[in-house]
C-alpha cells in the first residue's frame, strides 16, 4: 500500500454488507474498482464507518490517549510510548500518536473520495435525489467527525477536502479555529442532507440528522460558543426522540444492543473484534487503570451507581481499579458511544448554568445513578458531573483544555505539565515528507 503524505490511497477498506448488523469481514477493494453505481456507493460509504472501529480510533487510542494524557486514566500496561502520553513527555516519534492522525486522515481521504465521485457523477445508476442526500450527508458528517477529533488532539492540522495526491503532498496546516468552523458548518449542512433520513435497526449506528447535530452542539461547545451549543442540545433533546436509559449501566452491554439514549455509536461485530475490553480488564493487558482522581469523583457519593463500571483488579499489587464498561474480551462486540443524550443534556445545563434548568438538567443523571441531587450547580460542580457520567468516552482531556483547567489540574498531579502538553505533537514522520506541515507544536 503506497503512502503518499498522510494518506494510504491505494488501497480502502470497505465493508461488504449493507447492514452494521449482519456486518462480514471487510475486503480490500482499490477505489476505481468501487463506486459505479449507487449501491457501490453506498457501499464505499460503509466502508468509511470501518474506519471508525480500528485501534488508533474509538477502538482504542482516540479514547484512551486522551485519557492518560489527563486525569482521567493512569498507563498500567508495558507500552512505552503510552507510558509519553501518561506522563507527558511524547516525542515528534511517538508512533501511538502518530497512529491516530494517520488513521483519522485515512477516513478522510475516504469521505473525500466518495464526495468527489458522486459529485462529478450525479447520474450514476440507480443514484436518486434522496439517495445522493443520505449518501453525501453520510461521508460530510463523518469528514466533520474526523477533523474535529484531529484539531483537539494536534491544534492547527491540515484541512483536507480534496483527494487530489499534488495537492495533499504539499498542503499545509489550516489554524484551528478555521478547522473548527468548517466542522459546525459541514455538521449543520449534513443535519440537512440527512433530514427524515433512517436506516432501521442501524439508526444509531449510522450518521442521521440528529447525529449530526450532536457533533455540531458538541463543535459549537469547544468553539466558545455555549449558548449556540445549548441550543442545538435543546433542540435535540426535545425534539429527536431519545430518551434517557432508565439506567446507567445498560447502556454498556455488548452486541447491537439498541437504546433509546444513543444518538451515535460504533458498531463492533465478534467479526470486528473490539479491542477496548482486552485493552482495560486483568483478563487482558490492564493497560489502563482509572485515575486516583476518578475514584475519588466516582466514590464521592456511596450511592452513585456509576461506581459500579469500575473494579478493583485483585491482582494489582498497587490495589489500581480498572474500567468495566467494555466487557466482551472475548468476541469484541462492545460498541463504542460516540453522542448519546446524556452528553446534550450537560451541555444544555452549561448554556445554563445559575438557572433552574441547568439544577434539573444535572439532576437528572444523578437521580438516574441513584446519587443525592444537588440544590444548586457551579461550573466546577458541571464539570465534575461530566467527569462521572462520561468517563472513558473520550471527554475529559478536551473538557480540562476548553475550560481553562488543564494547566492547574495536570500540574498538580505531574510537576512537569505545561501549555504546550495541551496539544499532542505531529508526526515527525510527515513533517519530513512535507515540510509545509511544519512549525512542529510548541514544546516537541
Amino acid at each position: 500500500m503506497k503512502k503518499i503524505f498522510i494518506f494510504f490511497v491505494s488501497i480502502i477498506v470497505f465493508t461488504s454488507c449493507e447492514s452494521f448488523l449482519e456486518q462480514q469481514p471487510v475486503d480490500q477493494i482499490t477505489t476505481d474498482q468501487v463506486i459505479i453505481d449507487a449501491a457501490s456507493a453506498e457501499t464505499a460509504v460503509l466502508g468509511i464507518y470501518s474506519r471508525l472501529q480500528v485501534g488508533d480510533v474509538y477502538g482504542n487510542l482516540l479514547v484512551n490517549m486522551p485519557g492518560v494524557a489527563s486525569d482521567e486514566l493512569v498507563h498500567s500496561g508495558s507500552f512505552p510510548t503510552i507510558a509519553e502520553v501518561d506522563d507527558n513527555t511524547m516525542s515528534s516519534n511517538n508512533v501511538t500518536t502518530a497512529g491516530m492522525w494517520e488513521e483519522c486522515y485515512t477516513g478522510i481521504f475516504q469521505c473525500n473520495n466518495v464526495l468527489e465521485i458522486i459529485e462529478a457523477n450525479p447520474e450514476l445508476p440507480g443514484l436518486t435525489p434522496a439517495l445522493t442526500n443520505e449518501i453525501v450527508g453520510q461521508a460530510r458528517f463523518l469528514r466533520a467527525l474526523f477533523h474535529f477529533n484531529l484539531l483537539n488532539l494536534y491544534g492547527d492540522v491540515p484541512l483536507a477536502t480534496s483527494t487530489d495526491l499534488e495537492t495533499l503532498s504539499t498542503i499545509s496546516r489550516t489554524p484551528s479555529s478555521e478547522v473548527m468552523s468548517f466542522v459546525i458548518e459541514e455538521a449543520r449542512t449534513a443535519a440537512t442532507e440527512l433530514e427524515g433520513v433512517t436506516f432501521e435497526n442501524d439508526n444509531q449506528y449510522r450518521a442521521t440528522s440528529w447525529a449530526a447535530k450532536a457533533l455540531e452542539a458538541r463543535a459549537l461547545l469547544y468553539s466558545g460558543d455555549v449558548a449556540g451549543a445549548g441550543a442545538v442540545a435543546n433542540d435535540i433533546i426535545e425534539n429527536g426522540g431519545f430518551e434517557l436509559a432508565d439506567t446507567y449501566s445498560e447502556l454498556f452491554q455488548p452486541g447491537s444492543v439498541q437504546n433509546s439514549e444513543i444518538i451515535f455509536s460504533v458498531f463492533f461485530s465478534a467479526a470486528d473484534q473490539n479491542g477496548i475490553a482486552f485493552q482495560y480488564l486483568p483478563s487482558g493487558r490492564f493497560e489502563y487503570a482509572v485515575s486516583p482522581q476518578l475514584l475519588a469523583s466516582l466514590t464521592e457519593d456511596p450511592n452513585d451507581s456509576r461506581a459500579d463500571l469500575i473494579e478493583l483488579n485483585e491482582g494489582d499489587a498497587e490495589g489500581r481499579y480498572y474500567v468495566n464498561k467494555y466487557t466482551d474480551i472475548s468476541t469484541g462486540t462492545d460498541g463504542f458511544i460516540v453522542f448519546r443524550l446524556a452528553e446534550m443534556y450537560l451541555i444544555r445545563a452549561e448554556a445554563n448554568l445559575g438557572s433552574a434548568q441547568a439544577i434539573n438538567d444535572v439532576n437528572a443523571l444523578r437521580t438516574r445513578a441513584g446519587a443525592a441531587a444537588l440544590s444548586s450547580v457551579s461550573e466546577q460542580d458541571l464539570l465534575d458531573e461530566k467527569f462521572r457520567e462520561l468517563f472513558s468516552e473520550g471527554h475529559r482531556w478536551y473538557d480540562l483544555i476548553r475550560t481553562g483547567n488543564a494547566v492547574s489540574t495536570m500540574s498538580a498531579i505531574n510537576a512537569g505539565f505545561d501549555a504546550n502538553d495541551q496539544l499532542f505533537p505531529v508526526p515527525n514522520r510527515d513533517i519530513q515528507q512535507n515540510r509545509n506541515l511544519e512549525p512542529q507544536n510548541p514544546g516537541y
